[in-house]
Order: structure tokens, then C-alpha cells, then sequence
């Protein structure tokens, strides 16, 4: 592989997801900022016809994998693993830049900062969106502050927090809680950066993200009243 020095290195993870994943992938490949941008598609060794399209755009990925992986995860960190960027965006298929100047706009505020996040739009079933704000860091204890479709993380740091791939569907909370008590800077832009797609894994098992929730909040927050308050919240969205 030809080593492409750029400051940034978006990721594709993906398997058997023929309906979503052109779009996706033009999503990227339309960036007025593509000369800056490392592109690496994982793929978990679909067998629906997805890697059909794939090829299609194999001449400007520079990066591409097919075979059987051990979940999202996984190969999520596969890709951290193989990025020579120097900061990494997730975009998963499904998931696309909220518009062709989404990276161009906030390259700029990546200098001096570790974690660099914005907003994101959440796209629903009816073709309706929403706008997600990042949330303050003093409400992590219910909610990861930001979409890992919106943030960008420094390589070098991702490479030392690699995802929990024991987690199925919530290892981006727990590998946050691990950013933070790395004391690392993180940054913020008023900027939506990308469209988040609510017919996602992890939309359509609430219940369980809610409990993978719970149970890392659990363990990232000391103090009784505080775990009573955790315990509280989660198990009434959960069981109501």
C-alpha cells in the first residue's frame, strides 16, 4: 500500500448493505477536500451484492478489505490499525457528510486538539431529519457527548484506545471514558459534519445499547447517590 500522507483518514465499515453503501461512499468521494482525505473500506465479507458496487469505486479507495471480521468493532479497528492519517473519521454504511464541504470547513480546527467534534443530522425512516447537538461532558454519565459520525479522533491516540470489541453495540461510550482519563484536549465546532442514518444497528437495538450504556456509565462514575442516579435512568427508559 502506497502510504498517502494526509491529515485525515475516513473509514468505511460494512457488510451486506447493498441498499446504503453507494451513497455512502460518494459521500466521501464528492469532499471538496478529497486530496486531504485517506479513504479505507472494511469489509466484513458481504455476500448480498455490496462488494459488487465496491468495485466500482476501487481506483479511488485507497484502501480496501474484504473478510470475515468479528463484528463492527473489529474491524473498526482494523481501520484505525491501517490509517496513516492523522486524524480518523468513522462513516459507516448508512452514514453520510452532511454536505461536499463537511471536511474542508473544520481541517482548520484540528491543530492542538486530540478530539474534535460537531453536530450531526439524524436521518429517519420517513426521510425526516433532526439535528443532534454534542451534548456538555457534564452529562456523560446518560450520554456519549457526540456521534462518532461527527468527531475526529488523533490516530495516535485511537491506536493507544482501540474499541472494546467485548461491547456490541456501545464500545465508542466506553473508549470515550477512556479518552477522557487520558486527559487529552478535546474541541468543539458548531458545524454539522455528517448525517446519521436511524435505521443503524445500534437504533434498532435500543434496549440493548441502553443496557451497554448502563453498565459502562456504572463503572466510569464513583460514588453511591451517583450509580443510584445511573441505575435509576437507564432502567426506566429500558423498562417502561
Amino acid at each position: 500500500m502506497e502510504i498517502k500522507k494526509v491529515p485525515i483518514t475516513v473509514i468505511t465499515v460494512i457488510f451486506n448493505a447493498i441498499e446504503t453503501i453507494e451513497s455512502t461512499i460518494l459521500s466521501i468521494l464528492e469532499q471538496s477536500s478529497i486530496d486531504s482525505i485517506e479513504y479505507i473500506v472494511i469489509d466484513g465479507g458481504s455476500t448480498d451484492g455490496s462488494l459488487d458496487i465496491i468495485e466500482k469505486y476501487t481506483d479511488r479507495i485507497d484502501l480496501f478489505i474484504s473478510e470475515k471480521d468479528n463484528g463492527i468493532y473489529h474491524a473498526m479497528n482494523k481501520g484505525i490499525i491501517l490509517a496513516t492519517g492523522d486524524y480518523i473519521l468513522f462513516l459507516n454504511s448508512g452514514d453520510e457528510f452532511f454536505n461536499e464541504n463537511a471536511l474542508s470547513e473544520i481541517i482548520v480546527h484540528l491543530s492542538g486538539c486530540d478530539v474534535l467534534y460537531g453536530k450531526t443530522a439524524i436521518k429517519y425512516k420517513d426521510s425526516k431529519t433532526s439535528i443532534r447537538d454534542f451534548y456538555p461532558q457534564s452529562r456523560d454519565w446518560k450520554v456519549i457527548p457526540y456521534c462518532h459520525q461527527s468527531v475526529l479522533i488523533k490516530r495516535t491516540v485511537l491506536v493507544e484506545t482501540l474499541f472494546n470489541t467485548g461491547y456490541k453495540i456501545a464500545a465508542d461510550y466506553d473508549q470515550y471514558f477512556r479518552l477522557k482519563n487520558k486527559n487529552i484536549k478535546f474541541a468543539t465546532v458548531t458545524n454539522i459534519i455528517s448525517v446519521y442514518d436511524n435505521e443503524g444497528y445500534s437504533a434498532l437495538n435500543y434496549k440493548e445499547m441502553l443496557r451497554e450504556y448502563m453498565a459502562i456509565s456504572l463503572l466510569n462514575h464513583p460514588g453511591v447517590f451517583k450509580k443510584l442516579q445511573i441505575f435509576l435512568y437507564f432502567s426506566l427508559k429500558i423498562y417502561l
